[in-house]
């Protein structure tokens, strides 16, 4: 039973107690009035003498029975009488209740000559004195009880409705909602209740506004992150990842929770998750990714450690790039050497062999210091691209005006044996009054090298096409050969420095393998792009396209 049918359970039975003491009262003062009366109906007939037909007509008027006891007990009403002065002496001049034949009568006992006399009279009560005031008092009575219950009723489902609307809302705000409108008059007794959570509605919203925005902040942030990021439970459900983590595991991440083994398929990057869990320390390893085949730098920390809310945060660091750029450096150390060693050892076996008497023959002097001087100059022009590449910034260059055909015809008088020799046609369409802004020794190294490669892995009777085109905001300066051309696995790596496709064919045309990484560095330098389109064995095309518009006045 709930605490408000106690109430109303409680007020109803004081209501009903309250009505019958009423009632019970007024019987109470009906009976001390026909006490009374009774015994003033004994005074007149104590002063009347018996069994006369005044005292006869006196207990007709007054609906009342005369007994005397005088030794002869006769009647019901005499016996019960009798009884009554045995028991009772103190009865004497009061009444009382007796029942007489199933039926409530009053009885004034009084004493006369030594003659007890009994004054009888039906007993007088609400009903029987005014029945229409007692049923009267009994609709009442019950028309108060239902508006009493209406009432209480009503208040009822004042206090619940208000209170399941204001729960209501408590819940709605705990949701993120908002609340119901409720409609509270000045006194009611809700209203500070609903003021106060108005207050908590508003100073909600305001702080949602407020991790929103910090929320916000924080994924942002942390989607831009260049490391991958996982956030896992304490059930190793995933709560957070961002799109680097996802492109080092090689696949998008959901965003609902989910088991991180989903995703993590690395079996060392999951031991480590696995141990973090069981020990709570932190772990850190270089590995290398399953599917995407990328060398990170990983690291699982333990959150919230000695808690039942632990939480792991797995960080993971690109370091591909870095070990690329190790291996270029061990690499390109490597390649240093073993180019400077060839023709060291030329010149250092040749002069050797002079000195051992090859010299007393002319003719063999002047073949081997030829092939002395050649590999010196070979060395020498290492050692220049070398320096060019390792200090491209060096100093401060002014640009200058350049007219990019003579700058092409230079090249080419550079190159005037080797195109003879191969019997190459070399063709150019340059404008003659084609001329730029730019940084005269860059762009030279640029044209340079990129005819040397033409013509130095052309096939004899080959084509050397040189074009050039310039608008308002680019030049584009093209080198095309008909050469043994580039396979589609080689193009990406053929600006790597020392990256050669044909590594023997390439020492024996004199290459150093830095042609094509000079070009891109000068290049980019300038401020361009250089693509390259080539099929093998059809020829490969060059092309160059630098920006005209606000140079600056000075390049590093």
């Amino acid at each position: 039973m709930s605490k408000h049918v106690r109430r109303i359970a409680w007020v109803s039975i004081l209501a009903i107690a309250g009505f019958f003491a009423l009632w019970v009262a007024i019987d109470r003062v009906l009976y001390t009035q026909q006490g009374t009366h009774l015994a003033a109906l004994y005074q007149t007939f104590s002063d009347d003498q018996p069994g006369t037909a005044s005292t006869k007509q006196l207990a007709m008027d007054n609906h009342v029975t005369f007994t005397v006891l005088n030794g002869r007990e006769s009647g019901t009403r005499a016996r019960l009488l009798t009884k009554l002065v045995d028991q009772q002496r103190t009865i004497l001049g009061h009444s009382t209740t007796m029942t007489v034949n199933g039926q409530s009568e009053q009885v004034y006992v009084g004493r006369r000559h030594n003659q007890f006399v009994g004054v009888w009279q039906k007993r007088a009560t609400l009903f029987s004195v005014a029945p229409a005031v007692a049923w009267g008092m009994i609709g009442v009575a019950i028309l108060g009880l239902v508006a009493l219950l209406a009432l209480m009723a009503r208040r009822h489902r004042y206090w619940t409705g208000h209170l399941a609307k204001m729960t209501s809302n408590l819940a709605r705000i705990e949701a993120g909602g908002a609340p119901e409108p409720i409609i509270l008059t000045p006194d009611s007794p809700f209203l500070a209740m609903g003021k106060q959570i108005e207050s908590l509605h508003a100073a909600t919203q305001t702080l949602q506004s407020q991790v929103e925005i910090r929320q916000a902040t924080f994924g942002r942030l942390i989607d831009h992150l260049p490391l991958g990021v996982m956030l896992l439970d304490a059930n190793r459900q995933v709560l957070l990842a961002n799109s680097a983590m996802a492109e080092l595991v090689g696949h998008p991440i959901q965003e609902t929770k989910h088991d991180y083994f989903d995703d993590i398929k690395t079996y060392r990057l999951a031991r480590m998750i696995e141990h973090t869990y069981r020990n709570q320390k932190t772990h850190h390893k270089e590995l290398t990714m399953l599917n995407t085949q990328k060398s990170v730098d990983a690291s699982v920390i333990a959150l919230n450690r000695g808690t039942a809310e632990l939480q792991v945060l797995v960080i993971l660091y690109d370091v591909t790039y870095l070990r690329q750029v190790e291996q270029m450096q061990l690499d390109f150390v490597g390649n240093v050497s073993h180019e400077l060693k060839t023709p060291v050892t030329a010149i250092s076996g040749f002069a050797e062999t002079l000195l051992a008497g090859a010299k007393d023959d002319p003719k063999t002097l002047d073949q081997f210091l030829q092939i002395i001087y050649d590999e010196s100059s070979r060395l020498t022009q290492l050692i220049t691209d070398i320096l060019t590449l390792s200090r491209p910034d060096s100093g401060q260059a002014q640009a200058k005006a350049v007219n990019v055909l003579d700058l092409v015809n230079d090249a080419l008088k550079s190159l005037k044996q080797p195109i003879a020799e191969k019997g190459l046609e070399v063709k150019t369409d340059v404008p003659k009054d084609l001329t730029i802004t730019t940084v005269p020794a860059k762009f030279s190294q640029v044209v340079r090298n990129l005819l040397n490669n033409a013509v130095f892995y052309n096939r004899k009777d080959g084509v050397v096409t040189v074009t050039a085109t310039a608008d308002e905001k680019n030049l584009k300066l093209s080198v095309q050969d008909t050469g043994i051309g580039i396979a589609e696995n080689d193009q990406e790596r053929i600006f790597e420095r020392f990256y050669r496709v044909d590594k023997a064919r390439s020492r024996h045309n004199g290459g150093t393998g830095l042609g094509l990484a000079i070009v891109h560095d000068m290049v980019m330098q300038l401020g361009g792009e250089v693509t390259l389109a080539s099929q093998v064995g059809v020829g490969s095309t060059f092309t160059v396209s630098l920006p005209l518009a606000d140079l600056p006045r000075f390049y590093k």
